[in-house]
C-alpha cells in the first residue's frame, strides 16, 4: 500500500466543507452505529496547478459528527491506486488512512476506497461520494451528495486546471 503511481490528478472537495450525510458501522457484519450529521470530505492526488502530475502530492481526510456528537475521523490518507474518468469522476482504491474519534474502537490504519462523480447537470455541479474504509472485522461506509467546490479538478497529468 501507501503510494502508487499518478495515471491521472485531482482536486476534491465539497462546497462549504460540509455536508449532510448518514454512515453506518459494522461489526463482523452487524452494524454497530447508524448516525447522521455533518461530513467534510477533501482530497488531493497528484495534483499541481502546471501541466503535470506531482506523485508526493498524496493526501485525503474524512471528518464525520453526527447530530448526537459521535465523531468518526479518517486522516493522513494516502494513496494506492487512482484513476479519472471524464473529468467528471474520481476513483481511489486500495488506500489507507488513520482513524479516530468515538464511534471506532482502537487505533490504526484502515483501508479505504472512495469515488467522487461530477453531476453537470446539476446547478452548481453536484458531487456523489461513496467511501468504504475497512480494518479487519470493522467497515465504515457512506454515499452522499454535496455541492462542489470551487477548487475541484479532475484529469489528466498534461491537463492545467
Amino acid at each position: 500500500m501507501g503510494q502508487g503511481p499518478c495515471l491521472c490528478k485531482f482536486r476534491l472537495g465539497i462546497a462549504g466543507n460540509k455536508a449532510t450525510a448518514t454512515v453506518t458501522v459494522k461489526e463482523s457484519g452487524t452494524t454497530t452505529f447508524t448516525g447522521s450529521g455533518t461530513i467534510n470530505f477533501s482530497a488531493v492526488q497528484c495534483f499541481t496547478g502546471a501541466r503535470k502530475c506531482n506523485p508526493a502530492v498524496n493526501n485525503f481526510k474524512i471528518t464525520f459528527e453526527s447530530n448526537g456528537g459521535d465523531t468518526i475521523n479518517f486522516t493522513q490518507g494516502r494513496r494506492g491506486m487512482i484513476s479519472c474518468f471524464d473529468n467528471t469522476e474520481a476513483v481511489l482504491m486500495n488506500g489507507t488512512a488513520k482513524v479516530s474519534g468515538n464511534v471506532i474502537q482502537g487505533q490504526g490504519k484502515f483501508d479505504v476506497d472512495f469515488s467522487y462523480s461530477i453531476d453537470t447537470s446539476t446547478n452548481p455541479d453536484t458531487a456523489t461520494i461513496i467511501i468504504v474504509a475497512t480494518r479487519n472485522n470493522t467497515e465504515f461506509t457512506t454515499t452522499f451528495t454535496a455541492p462542489v467546490s470551487p477548487q475541484t479538478f479532475i484529469g489528466d497529468c498534461n491537463e492545467k486546471p
